[in-house]
C-alpha cells in the first residue's frame, strides 16, 4: 500500500492507493490534533511506502540569473547557495539550475537560478521526524507549484491537444485547489517562473461574483508579470483553467476577453487558451473516478502520483538515504537478472550445442548403416564366391587347361602366363576368356583377364604396386603383341571394395581388368 500526505497550511490530508479501503475518502487532521496525528501514525504498517506533496502559502520561489558556468562547477555553486538560504526558520530548501539561458545587454550568458525556500511555520520539520520515528519510506517530497508542471506536461497537454511548441509560450495555469483557493502558476519559455494561491471570499451570493473575483486576481497575476519584467510588456499570454465542476469553466474564459486579458489584437499562433475539469483529465483516478468525491487539484495530482510515479523537488537527508538504498537495491536486482540471463543464454547455447551434436551422431550412425547397406548390396550384388573349395575346383581347371597343346592354335605358350600369376601371390584370377578377333579363322587373338590385387587396407599404394609389377611381367611373355590395363584398381570409393576369403581370413581386394593380344602368326 502507498500513502500520500497532502500538507497545506491547515492541516493534512492522508490518502493511499487502496479503493477498497478509503472508497474515495481521505483522512484529514488539523496541525492542532496533534495526538491524533502521531495515533495514525503510529497505526501505519511497518516500512510503508509514502509521499509528501507541499502546498503552502509560506514557500517562496525566487529566480535569479548567474553567469553561465561549466556543468561540473553547478553543483558546487547550488550547494553553497542552498547553504546561504537554509536558515533557522526554513524547514525545507532547494537551488536547481533551471537550463534556460540568455545573453545579457553587456553580451554575458547567464542562466537561470531557481531557489525554493518553505518556512517552518507550523513545525514541517516535526512533522518530517515523526514520519521517520514510524519508519515510514518517503520516496518523494513533492512541491505544489512544480508537481502542477509535471502534471500538465504529461496530462492536460494531451487532453487539450497541445504541442510540445506551446509549452514554450507564455501561459497561466488557474487550478482550483477547493472551494474558495485557487492556485495561479505562470510559466514561460518551458519553465515555471510564478506560483501563487489566491483565496476568494466565501461569502459571494452568486457564481458571476465568484468568476469576477478570479478573473480579478487573475488581473493582479498578470500585471505583476508584466511589472517584474518577466516578460515584455503587452507580450501575449494563454489561459488555461482547471476546476471540479464544469460551471465556472463554460464562461470564465469568456470573461477574460470581456476585461481585456486576452487583447483582440494577438496572434492566435502566440497563445492558447484551454478548459477542462479535473474529472475529464482523470477519469480513472482512485479519487477523480468516484463521483462521490471531490475532485479539485488535490485529489487530481494525489491520483497522478499514484499513477505516473513523478519525481520529486525537495530531498532531505533521509529521502536522499531511502533513494540512495532502492537505487542500491534495483542495481542489485539489474545485476542478479543480468546474471540470471547470462546463465540462462549458457545453458540454451550448451543446449543447442548439444542437441546439435545429437543430431550429427544420428547423422553419422544413419551414414555408417547407410555404407554397410551398401557394402551388403555390392556384395550380393557381385557374389564373390572363392571359399577354399572352389579355389581348389580353379586350380584344378586351370591345371587341366595347362595340360591342353593349344601352342599349336594360338602360337602362345599358356604355361608362360601361368608362371606370371605363380610369381604374383597378390593377384587373384578371376576370370579369363579368349576371342578371336575379326573373322572366325582370323589369326588375330585377344585374352581378357579379370583378377583382383589384395589385401587392401585402404592404402592405394602397394596395391597399384602390385598391378603394375603384374602387367609389367606379363609383358615379357613371348608371344605378346600388347598389354593393356584396361581397368585399374583406383577407384576412391571404399564402399565398392570387396572381402575375399584368401587362406580362411577375409580381406579387402579391388578388382581389375588387363587385356593381352596375341601377335598374328600363321597357324600350325
Amino acid at each position: 500500500m502507498r500513502y500520500v500526505f497532502y500538507i497545506t497550511d491547515n492541516g493534512v490530508t492522508a490518502y493511499n492507493n487502496d479503493v477498497s479501503i478509503t472508497k474515495g475518502a481521505a483522512q484529514h487532521f488539523e496541525w492542532t490534533d496533534v495526538a491524533l496525528i502521531d495515533e495514525y501514525l503510529s497505526a501505519l504498517p511497518e516500512n510503508v511506502e509514502a509521499e509528501i506533496v507541499l502546498d503552502l502559502v509560506d514557500e517562496d520561489l525566487y529566480f535569479e540569473w548567474a553567469p553561465k558556468v561549466h556543468p561540473w562547477e553547478k553543483g558546487a555553486i547550488a550547494e553553497r547557495r542552498k547553504q546561504r538560504i537554509n536558515v533557522d526558520t526554513v524547514a525545507l530548501s532547494e537551488v536547481h539550475w533551471t537550463n534556460n539561458t540568455r545573453t545579457s545587454e553587456d553580451g554575458r550568458k547567464e542562466e537561470l537560478i531557481l531557489s525554493a525556500t518553505v518556512t517552518d511555520s507550523f513545525k514541517l520539520k516535526s512533522f518530517l521526524s515523526n514520519l521517520e520515528e514510524a519508519q515510514v519510506v518517503i520516496k518523494n517530497i513533492h512541491s505544489k507549484a512544480f508537481l502542477l508542471e509535471q502534471f500538465f506536461a504529461k496530462k492536460v497537454r494531451p487532453y487539450l491537444k497541445l504541442t510540445r511548441q506551446d509549452l514554450k509560450k507564455a501561459f497561466l495555469l488557474v487550478t482550483h485547489q477547493s472551494e474558495n483557493i485557487f492556485r495561479q502558476t505562470f510559466f514561460y519559455d518551458g519553465e515555471l517562473r510564478l506560483s501563487r494561491l489566491v483565496e476568494l471570499d466565501k461569502d459571494f451570493d452568486d457564481m458571476d461574483s465568484a468568476i469576477q473575483a478570479l478573473v480579478d486576481e487573475t488581473k493582479m497575476a498578470i500585471t505583476y508579470v508584466y511589472n517584474q519584467r518577466i516578460i515584455p510588456y503587452e507580450h501575449p499570454i494563454g489561459y488555461v483553467f482547471l476546476d471540479a465542476e464544469q460551471t465556472i469553466l463554460d464562461s470564465v474564459l469568456g470573461k477574460c476577453r470581456e476585461e481585456g486579458l486576452i487583447h483582440e489584437n494577438w496572434d492566435e499562433n502566440d497563445y492558447f487558451v484551454g478548459a477542462a475539469s479535473f474529472r475529464q483529465i482523470m477519469p480513472d483516478g482512485i479519487n477523480c473516478g468516484q463521483s462521490h468525491s471531490p475532485c479539485y487539484s488535490m485529489q487530481s495530482v494525489v491520483d497522478f502520483i499514484f499513477t505516473d510515479r513523478p519525481s520529486g523537488f525537495y530531498h532531505t537527508p533521509y529521502v536522499k538515504k531511502i533513494n540512495l538504498l532502492l537505487n542500491g537495491s534495483r542495481v542489485f536486482t539489474s545485476i542478479n537478472i543480468l546474471v540470471f540471463l547470462i546463465g540462462l543464454y549458457y545453458v540454451l547455447i550448451t543446449g543447442i550445442d548439444t542437441l546439435l551434436s545429437w543430431q550429427k551422431q544420428a547423422m553419422l550412425e544413419q551414414k555408417i548403416a547407410e555404407h554397410q547397406a551398401e557394402k551388403s548390396r555390392l556384395q550380393e550384388m557381385v557374389k564373390l564366391q572363392d571359399d577354399a573349395q572352389k579355389i581348389k575346383a580353379s586350380v584344378e581347371f586351370s591345371e587341366s587347361i595347362l595340360k591342353l597343346k593349344v601352342n599349336r592354335l594360338i602360337s602362345f605358350d599358356i604355361n608362360a602366363l601361368s608362371e606370371v600369376f605363380a610369381n604374383h601371390s597378390n593377384i587373384q584370377l578371376s576370370t579369363i576368356d579368349w576371342k578371336t578377333l575379326d573373322r572366325f579363322d582370323s589369326r588375330r587373338n585377344q585374352i581378357d583377364i579379370k583378377a583382383w590385387v589384395f589385401p587392401f587396407y585402404e592404402t592405394y599404394h602397394n596395391p597399384v604396386k602390385w598391378v603394375d609389377e603384374f602387367v609389367a611381367e606379363l609383358k615379357t611373355i613371348p608371344g605378346i603383341e600388347m598389354v593393356e590395363l584396361q581397368k585399374e584398381p583406383l577407384n576412391r570409393k571404399l564402399s565398392q571394395s570387396l572381402a575375399i576369403n584368401s587362406e580362411m581370413k577375409d580381406v579387402q581386394a579391388l578388382p581389375f581388368t588387363v587385356t593381352l593380344r596375341v601377335k598374328d602368326v600363321e597357324p600350325k
